[in-house]
């Protein structure tokens, strides 16, 4: 057991974006990368794809090799980065990696994740226009068909029965929910961030408004854009999850104003 947790704990991947530090950006294929001074923030290995938080877009995604430590120094500072982190975490916190292959992104959103990727690349072009055209095509139904997804999705799971038929319309990501927290990984999250991001950038100064529990809430019609948006991205980056009047439902709106997917590749 000791071999495979070690296996476990040498490799996975490594997500850069454009605020990862320089000394990540900066990096290729067949280098390796060391902290220029070992103390966090630590370079974070995770396991699996389905472990790796995409906080933010676009990004590169890495299959990368945790390097052992050679020295007491090194030895001390991978202690230190190990320190009160679970054995069940997913990731393992490192002072040196070699960077294997680039690979594409999208594994991170599932088999079906180059649709996924093609539904955020729309995200992130979203105009004023483009929002209001979304949001008046959305499909009435569409809240019930996304949410029922959601309970097929978690009905596949086991320790999920708590979260079961309940209203997921607005739902992203259900920590702990088998290992993605989503049929699609951080899918719909991301989604959600370059929606409020393009409405921050291309929408009117009243598209956001303070809620009553004090929180930025992005109003119509980038709200109800987001949700067909969000809509596209289940139907297309899982469809094992969908009917065919599900699927007539989620993409009515999409279908509108983007090409098909068929016609986009």
């Amino acid at each position: 057991m000791k071999e495979l947790a070690d296996a476990r704990a040498v490799a996975g991947f490594v997500f850069v974006t454009d605020e990862s530090p320089v000394y990540l950006k900066a990096a290729a294929v067949g280098e390796r990368v060391t902290l220029p001074l070992f103390k966090p923030p630590w370079i974070v290995v995770d396991h699996t794809p389905e472990r790796v938080l995409v906080a933010r877009w676009p990004g590169r995604l890495f299959r990368a090799h945790v390097v052992s430590p050679a020295t007491d120094e090194e030895r001390a500072a991978m202690a230190r980065a190990a320190d009160n982190l679970r054995s069940d975490a997913g990731y393992t916190r490192a002072i040196a990696v070699d960077l294997l292959e680039e690979i594409s992104p999208s594994v991170l959103f599932g088999p079906q994740g180059d649709a996924v990727i093609r539904v955020i690349e729309a995200v992130i072009a979203l105009d004023e226009e483009g929002a209001r055209t979304l949001a008046s095509a959305r499909h009435p139904a569409a809240d019930r068909e996304y949410s029922k997804a959601w309970d097929r999705w978690l009905a596949e799971l086991p320790k999920t029965v708590h979260n079961r038929n309940q209203d997921h319309a607005s739902t992203l990501l259900i920590p702990g929910a088998g290992t993605s927290g989503s049929p699609i990984g951080h899918g719909f999250a991301v989604v959600w961030h370059m929606l409020r991001k393009s409405a921050r950038l291309r929408g009117r100064a009243e598209s956001f408004a303070v809620d009553e529990d004090g929180d930025e809430a992005v109003l119509d019609p980038w709200r109800t854009a987001g949700g067909a948006l969000l809509d596209a991205a289940m139907a297309f980056g899982a469809p094992h999850l969908v009917d065919s009047h599900a699927l007539a439902v989620l993409t009515r709106a999409w279908n509108v104003v983007f090409p098909s997917l068929d016609e986009a590749s």
